[in-house]
């Protein structure tokens, strides 16, 4: 996979094709005009702030799951709240909590996973102890051994696609490196690797650093489907990499794309061994990086004849100023994303994607009224007609 590093490198001084960029969609096809309601504050629920959405096809069944604020703040006793949709993103359940903050505690930054081979939804988050907070007075401290001051990672899994939920599982010490106070997974899906010498393999990166500012990325895995994890070394620190999103790329390697912090352009690196080790952190200039999240998925691989044998990437992020969202596909791994759609004018923050089925791929993202709202994508509405998502088989 030499040839996508050395890709990355030429982004980095501006050596790639730019991306061709399109009017805001304004008619009643946009997703954004098509969004319907998730996560509403205070409907069917007593939160006055509901914010960081995550979401994962569970075998059909799209788990979105997010943070159940008591506060606009980051840390205010935050749940880990959770709506399941069976008809494709059409309509949602009302929200439940997967998992509750206890003692004044906060939990946050949802990263799910779904392992088809076990039929079973993971969902990693972190807590933090009641009154610390990520950039706060009391921030937390280094180590493992300070319960009111540490910050801790933990997993629950769910066996009915959301459904239930397990009871929450400290993984801290094989997620977080003794020496960093922070750390964030995602907030977008984990991936499962579906190649390569890892294949099956669980992967969930992370930002991480000994206090806030200098980050770097990492990643936690689990060969056993969850029941351990392994915590891979850390990258080089720099390109301010903050909240980071994650592809497979071909061979089972990773490509994690990262916000910026206070950067023009999003932090991106590569790992060749699933996860273990990270390649150099450069900027790609295809990726804009307002001071906010985006999303990532694979939609396919170039040898899925149910999808036309066509490698897509798909990239969601927003304008300065958390507004008018818009999405970028890119064919050749990353190395350029010349494919850009508005999604249509409005407030648009955290962002994630998820494929649906054949032509379709998901997006749930903090929008209008301060909901987080669904909308269905088709590749076809995307690439104006060009590309239909679908195999030909799938169109008879």
């Amino acid at each position: 996979m030499k040839l996508f590093k050395m890709a990355y490198l030429l982004a980095a001084v501006g050596l790639c094709i730019p991306a061709a960029q399109a009017k805001p969609g304004k008619d009643d096809k946009s997703p954004y005009a098509q969004a319907v309601d998730v996560f509403v504050p205070g409907k069917d629920n007593s939160y006055k702030s509901i914010r960081i959405p995550c979401i994962v096809n569970a075998h059909g069944t799209l788990v979105a799951v997010a943070e159940g604020r008591q506060s606009p703040g980051d840390q205010s006793n935050n749940d880990m709240i959770v709506s399941i949709s069976k008809n494709g993103g059409k309509s949602w359940s009302k929200p439940t909590v997967a998992v509750a903050a206890d003692g004044g505690s906060s939990l946050g930054n949802p990263c799910l996973l779904y392992d088809p081979e076990k039929k079973l939804t993971i969902l990693m988050y972190q807590r933090y102890p009641k009154g610390v907070s990520e950039q706060g007075k009391v921030q937390p401290a280094p180590g493992f051994d300070d319960p009111k001051r540490t910050l801790g990672c933990f997993i629950i899994t769910s066996k009915d696609h959301g459904r239930h939920w397990s009871k929450p599982v400290d993984v801290t010490r094989t997620t977080r490196h003794e020496d960093c106070s922070i750390t964030c997974s995602g907030p977008n899906p984990g991936v499962v690797l579906t190649q390569g010498p890892h294949k099956g393999r669980l992967v969930v990166a992370f930002n991480e650093a000994p206090a806030f500012g200098n980050w770097h990325i990492t990643a936690a895995y689990s060969d056993d489907h969850g029941k351990t994890w392994k915590l891979g070394e850390k990258s080089e620190s720099g390109k301010r990499v903050n909240e980071v999103s994650s592809a497979e790329l071909p061979g089972g390697e990773v490509l994690v794309v990262s916000r910026s912090w206070g950067g023009s352009h999003r932090a991106v690196s590569v790992s060749s061994d699933g996860g273990e080790t990270w390649g150099p952190v450069t900027a790609h200039m295809d990726l804009p990086s307002p001071n906010c999240q985006n999303g990532l998925t694979r939609y396919s691989f170039d040898n899925q004849a149910k999808y036309g044998n066509k490698s897509r990437l798909i990239f969601s992020a927003c304008e300065p100023g958390r507004k008018d969202g818009f999405l970028k596909m890119s064919y050749d791994e990353g190395q350029t994303w010349p494919v850009q759609k508005s999604i249509g004018p409005g407030p648009f923050a955290y962002s994630v994607l998820c494929p649906v089925k054949p032509g379709i791929v998901g997006m749930l993202f903090e929008g209008r009224d301060n909901k987080i709202l669904f909308a269905p994508v088709s590749i076809s509405w995307l690439t104006d007609g060009e590309d239909a998502g679908i195999g030909t088989e799938e169109t008879k």
